[in-house]
């Protein structure tokens, strides 16, 4: 079986894959298919183009980066260059294996994907996130800030996800979802 996994920042998606991944389960995230398509000629064409940027501009990423938390709008515009194609890889792996966990920003961009297949939502309060958070080794708290809000209608993604784990406490509550075939590989 294939499952999208999503939830907020330092909500637990990657230790939830991790421990996926001991249950035999090929684990894929949005995050390493967008880094990827910085390799594909169509996708860096349309972020020059939009960018107004030069064929020589060094450090590509970071000037999207910076351009994506500037505003909405900047946002959407990264969103339509590269989720069309991060969708059709998605729904690619999908179709072409088995027993796999993708995991997904809770963006409403992707809402018709969580809505259209089995879809795992990893909770946890704020606290408990900004927690997590504060020990990672980039403590950057505008960051976490920053990508809270971009993620403001993840409340309509919980909604549309199939199983929604509580993860407020510590790693035995992500293992039980599969000793239980509540998640079935």
């Amino acid at each position: 079986m294939n499952y999208l996994v999503t939830g907020l920042i330092c909500s637990g998606k990657s230790t939830f894959l991790q421990i996926a991944q001991k249950h035999n389960f090929e684990i894929i995230k949005s995050d390493d298919i967008v880094s990827d398509l910085y390799n594909d000629k169509t996708i860096i064409y349309k972020i020059k183009e939009y960018l107004n940027i030069h064929n020589n501009q060094n450090k590509l990423k970071e000037r999207v980066r910076e351009f994506f938390f500037e505003s909405k709008k900047n946002r959407e515009i990264i969103e339509a260059i590269f989720h069309p194609t991060v969708h059709e890889i998605i729904l690619n792996k999908f179709r072409s294996g088995n027993n796999m966990m993708i995991e997904l920003p809770p963006i409403t961009s992707n809402y018709n994907l969580f809505k259209k297949y089995s879809s795992v939502y990893i909770f946890a309060s704020d606290q408990v996130r900004i927690t997590r958070f504060n020990k990672r080794k980039i403590n950057d708290e505008n960051y976490f800030n920053k990508i809270n809000a971009m993620q403001d209608h993840h409340e309509l993604i919980k909604e549309s996800c199939n199983i929604v784990i509580d993860n407020n406490s510590d790693i035995d509550s992500l293992n039980k979802y599969f000793g239980t075939s509540i998640i079935e590989s």
